[in-house]
């Protein structure tokens, strides 16, 4: 009878390691057989001199147009001297004209901006346009037909069999959602490179009205795009600068506050513009908790997380708890590098008080709208570029992406660089990164 137990105990405990052992191939398996996404390289758009709009041209014009009395003109002058803009942003051609070109002809030369980027970037690392597998553009407030996806397919000539998408109304988060589109499609067709073109139509932003929430979008938009090469192919690893290691949607748009926050619609006056809500700064705040929550579980390492359920369990318990606010881990263990979309400091602020940021946390994203201003979906990339051009971001670093768009939506993309870069390399920062960063007064934007 022992002999016959100790047969059945040795059966038992041989079953146990190979049940080990397979659990640990099939995990080997399954890490290996996972498409890894790589981001290859990126540009971003650089306008010519011509189109520049200091805030003085700015002024001047909108006088001249006589579409704006004294009251709105002084508004918007306010709004630009404390917006954190500076004097070297760009507006379309369109814009410059007087009288303004807001016509369809004139909106669709936005496809400059797109030719422009996806040229370069194909260009420099000598990629066929055959190649290219997946086609994402993205512009929120305009859809022409053919769509700007169409005018890429025709312009470079790509293949007939190719996946292209193009996405509209999804506002200023619209660069990661293309993102997180190029992902789900690279996870299932394999060996593919995925060309991403972010911009936004700044002639269809133009609000000629008088309700001040709607101005305001007349001060902080500018002209700017930005074309991404992703891929899953193995070999690509080698050249790639940066690996995706998460992306996480949230959606808050089932609520009217949030819902109604950033939209487009005819004012009053029956003039259409983008109308941001004075509770803008509020909602973001709570979209950002929401999509901070998913994301934390993913990249802090285990003493924070434990920090965070504790904190959680806390309050539920002890009701004086709930009097000092939620707590808010500390993302600096997790992230070398911040990339917040600039949409204005009241967007950029919101997020450093909420993540307990530091200055130079967010000087990316600060500098980014000071030069460029809010370039919508592509800002993120732009803050990227300063990033690049001042020599900080290193092998091994990991970079948060954050967007925040109308719906009212929040996105996080985070990266791991996973090469030398070459900060020698010329992008859209080049001429100007030994100016920056510059002071930026501490005044919000509305």
């Amino acid at each position: 009878m022992e002999f016959f137990l100790a047969n059945v105990i040795f059966v038992f405990s041989q079953l146990k390691l190979l049940a080990a052992i397979l659990a640990i191939a099939t995990a080997v398996y399954l890490f290996y057989k996972t498409k890894r996404v790589y981001l290859v390289d990126f540009m971003c758009y650089s306008a010519p001199d011509a189109y520049r709009a200091p805030t003085s041209t700015f002024v001047e014009h909108i006088e001249r147009l006589d579409k704006f009395n004294s009251e709105t003109i002084e508004f918007q002058t306010k709004v630009l001297k404390r917006s954190g803009l500076g004097s070297k942003s760009y507006f379309p051609a369109g814009i410059h004209l007087y009288p303004t070109d807001q016509t369809l002809n004139s909106a669709v030369q936005v496809e400059m901006v797109l030719f422009s980027v996806a040229q370069e970037l194909l260009s420099r690392h000598k990629i066929d346009p055959k190649s290219i597998d997946i086609l994402i553009t993205n512009c929120s407030v305009i859809c022409p037909a053919p769509s700007f996806a169409s005018k890429i397919v025709n312009k470079f000539g790509l293949r007939s069999n190719i996946k292209s998408f193009n996405i509209s109304g999804m506002g200023c988060s619209a660069g990661l959602l293309s993102v997180s589109l190029a992902e789900d499609l690279l996870k299932v067709h394999e060996n593919s490179l995925a060309l991403i073109l972010s911009m936004e139509s700044v002639y269809s932003n133009i609000y000629n009205g008088k309700v001040k929430s709607m101005l305001l979008a007349n001060c902080l938009f500018r002209m700017g795009g930005a074309a991404v090469l992703l891929s899953n192919r193995k070999r690509d690893k080698r050249v790639a600068k940066y690996e995706l290691k998460h992306l996480v949607r949230s959606y808050t748009g089932a609520k009217d506050s949030y819902y109604k926050c950033v939209i487009q619609e005819p004012g009053k006056d029956g003039f259409t513009g983008v109308n941001l809500s004075k509770s803008l700064k509020q909602v973001a705040g709570e979209a950002l908790r929401v999509n901070m929550a998913t994301l934390a579980v993913l990249v802090l390492p285990y003493s924070e997380q434990v920090k965070y359920v504790l904190a959680i369990v806390w309050k539920k318990i002890w009701p004086p708890a709930k009097k000092r606010g939620p707590y808010i881990p500390n993302f600096k263990k997790a992230f070398e590098h911040f990339c917040i979309h600039s949409g204005g400091k009241s967007v950029i602020e919101t997020v450093k008080e909420k993540l307990k940021l530091r200055e130079k946390d967010i000087e990316a994203s600060r500098m980014t709208l000071h030069k460029f201003g809010n370039t919508s979906s592509a800002s993120i990339w732009y803050s990227l570029c300063y990033l690049e051009a001042k020599g900080r971001v290193k092998k091994g670093d990991r970079v948060w992406q954050l967007s925040f768009g109308s719906g009212l939506k929040c996105n996080s993309a985070v990266w791991k660089c996973i090469k030398h870069l070459d900060h020698e390399s010329s992008n859209v920062w080049s001429d100007w990164i030994h100016r920056y960063a510059v002071e930026v007064p501490d005044i919000m934007d509305h």
